[in-house]
């Protein structure tokens, strides 16, 4: 299992109906996640760019599913998801593309 960042932003139809009928969309959020296996790290609201930003655990397939759930509802206008990996994994992936790195010929070299 991956950790990713997933944004999300909501459409101008989910604001409306979130003013209208004001309640946590982090709830529904674990929801979904659960029902597809995905662990929820955390899920937060960026009141600066209205979007959902999520800290879950998961695989690509289960992303897929959470993007086609996600965008079929018409309640988000984009959603995107990042893998993430420790600092830890970073370092032992840099020194093992150091070893490497003179097997890549550039196109324009």
């Amino acid at each position: 299992m991956s950790i990713y960042l997933t944004r999300a932003k909501y459409s101008n139809a989910a604001f409306a109906g979130m003013i209208s009928n004001p309640h946590d969309r982090g709830t529904a959020a674990k929801a979904m996640f659960k029902a597809l296996g995905v662990k929820t790290h955390s899920i937060h609201f960026s009141s600066s760019s209205g979007d959902i930003i999520c800290i879950v655990e998961g695989n690509a397939e289960q992303m897929a599913q959470i993007g086609a759930i996600t965008m079929s509802s018409g309640a988000f206008q984009f959603i995107s998801s990042e893998e993430l990996i420790t600092t830890a994994a970073m370092n032992i992936a840099m020194a093992k593309a150091g070893k490497a790195v003179g097997k890549y010929k550039a196109p324009n070299a």
